[in-house]
C-alpha cells in the first residue's frame, strides 16, 4: 500500500524533450471556460455543468516542450491541476480533494472511484444536421509505475450520450493505468519515471483523437470525467486539445484515418493507503 509523501485514433507524433520552455498550466474552474477553450469549428455547446474540486482543472500552455504531443487546451484531474506541472520530483504526487466518485467511471473501472472531476455540455453541429465529432487527448498519471495492476487503476472516460468513447485503439478495453503502460500496449505509452521530460507525471500516454463518424441531426451530451481509482491519492489527468472538439480533425496534426463506431448507439441516441 502507498504512503503519501472509443474508438481512437492514434498519433505518430515526435515526443519533445524539455526545453527552456515548460509546461504552464492556470487553475480554471468555470465549465463554459473550460468548454470555449476546447471548442473548433462546426459545432455549438450549451447547458455546460462542471462537478470538481477547486483546482482539479485548468487551462494549459508550453505542452510540446515538456514531452507531450499536445501544446494547449485543457486539463481534468482527479487531484490538483498544477500538479503535473514539472519537474518530475516526486514518485508520489497527490492530492486527495475529498470528492465523491463518479458511477459511470466506477462501472468502466471495476470498482470504487473518488475525487472525480467531470465536464458536461450538450453540443450540436451548426446547420441543423447531423455531422462528424473529433477531439485529441493525452492521459497522465502518477500511479505509472510502481502501482499498474495492483488495484488502483485510475480511470477516465468520454461519454457521448452517456456511453463511453475512450477506448484503447481498436479495442473496446477503456483506457486506464492498467491497460496502457510499458507492458500492455506500450507503443502508446511514454515512460517518465527517470525524469526525462518536464513535467510531474511518472507517465502519460502518447496523443489519440476521439472519431465519431456520423451522429445524428439534434443535441447530443458530451460528459468528460476522471478519477482515483480504489483510494484518494496519486493524481491523474487528462490534457484536451484546444480548438479540438469539431466537426473535423484539427490541422495540426496528421488525419486519422476513418473509424465508424457501431453498435454503441450513438447514431439513434441524440481511503489513504499506506506504502509497503
Amino acid at each position: 500500500m502507498k504512503l503519501l509523501s472509443i474508438s481512437t485514433t492514434v498519433f505518430a507524433g515526435l515526443i519533445l524533450s524539455a526545453t527552456a520552455q515548460a509546461l504552464v498550466i492556470t487553475p480554471e474552474n468555470n465549465g463554459t471556460t473550460l468548454a470555449n477553450t476546447i471548442l473548433g469549428s462546426g459545432i455549438t455547446v450549451s447547458n455546460v455543468t462542471y462537478s470538481g474540486a477547486n483546482g482539479a482543472s485548468g487551462s494549459f500552455t508550453g505542452g510540446n516542450s515538456s514531452g507531450l504531443d499536445i501544446d494547449k487546451g485543457i486539463v481534468l484531474s482527479s487531484g490538483q491541476a498544477v500538479t503535473a506541472q514539472g519537474p518530475n520530483n516526486n514518485t508520489g504526487a497527490t492530492t486527495n480533494n475529498g470528492f465523491a466518485g463518479y458511477a459511470p467511471l466506477d462501472v468502466l473501472a471495476s470498482a470504487t472511484t473518488h475525487d472525480s472531476t467531470v465536464l458536461g455540455f450538450d453540443f450540436e453541429f451548426d446547420g441543423g444536421a447531423g455531422g462528424d465529432l473529433f477531439f485529441n487527448f493525452i492521459f497522465g498519471s502518477e500511479e505509472y509505475l510502481e502501482w499498474v495492476n495492483k488495484g488502483f487503476n485510475d480511470v477516465f472516460g468520454f461519454f457521448v450520450d452517456g456511453v463511453n468513447t475512450a477506448f484503447v485503439p481498436s479495442t473496446t478495453t477503456p483506457i486506464s493505468v492498467d491497460n496502457i503502460n510499458t507492458t500492455t500496449n506500450s507503443s502508446l505509452f511514454v515512460d517518465n519515471t527517470a525524469g526525462i521530460h518536464n513535467t510531474q507525471m511518472d507517465g502519460f500516454t502518447k496523443a489519440m483523437q476521439i472519431n465519431l463518424k456520423g451522429l445524428s441531426t439534434g443535441k447530443h451530451t458530451m460528459e468528460f470525467a476522471i478519477a482515483d481509482t480504489g483510494d484518494f491519492i496519486l493524481d491523474s489527468w487528462i490534457f484536451i486539445e484546444a480548438d479540438s472538439f469539431s466537426n473535423v480533425p484539427t490541422n495540426t496534426v496528421p488525419e486519422p484515418s476513418s473509424l465508424i463506431l457501431l453498435g454503441l448507439g450513438l447514431l439513434s441516441l441524440g481511503f489513504a493507503r499506506k506504502k509497503l
